[in-house]
């Protein structure tokens, strides 16, 4: 099946631009399973704050995420027996990974969608991540977790996920940093509601 990959740059630029979406509480909230691995070996307490990271954009819009911890191929622990459940639109998957397999600063993640735009498979290039981190202190984790929040926004969004502001913007400027040190880096409303109803169906 022919896949189309979708990349997420960051453009550092200084803007003027604030953002922020609430999803009513009192609506029913969809969830999804994230089959997380990690291929950089982080630290513990990293790996959860970057979930949590995550966690928090997506109560925002509405959809809780269960998370299940997978072992890479070179570590000797057991795996957990959910990571051989098969993929689908409520099960994903997404890999910390150390690079992209060609070079560029600015690629962060990519999502691999099919020409239909359904896919349950992103990777996350932490060296981007971690320069970022280096270049703006904005926290390792919490570029992590936003990212990761932006990949798996391309798996539950689909074809034409890109938005011109907010967490789905291809372009993360100074002020998406800013926003995302804030916890204010978000789905718009309009995207919230496409992914809790492309999960209901």
């Amino acid at each position: 099946m022919h896949r189309l990959l979708f990349s997420s740059s960051l453009l550092v630029v200084l803007t003027l631009y604030t953002v922020d979406f609430s999803w009513s509480q009192s609506a029913v909230a969809s969830a999804i399973t994230v089959a997380l691995y990690d291929d950089v070996h982080l630290s513990a307490r990293v790996l959860t704050d970057a979930r949590d990271e995550t966690n928090r954009v997506y109560k925002k819009a509405g959809i809780n995420i269960s998370w299940i911890e997978c072992k890479s191929s070179k570590t000797d622990a057991a795996p957990d027996l959910r990571c051989q459940d098969p993929p689908s639109a409520t099960h994903l998957n997404l890999r910390i990974v150390p690079h992209a397999s060609t070079s560029s600063d600015g690629i962060f993640g990519v999502a691999f969608l099919s020409a239909a735009g359904t896919g349950a498979y992103g990777d996350v290039f932490y060296d981007s991540v971690d320069k970022l981190d280096r270049d703006w202190h904005v926290g390792s984790s919490r570029v992590l977790g936003h990212v990761m929040a932006h990949e798996l926004g391309h798996l539950l969004l689909g074809l034409k996920a890109h938005s011109r502001h907010g967490i789905m913007c291809p372009s993360w400027h100074g002020d998406q940093l800013r926003l995302a040190s804030m916890g204010a880096l978000l789905f718009s409303e309009e995207q919230s509601r496409f992914m809790r109803d492309r999960l209901a169906r």
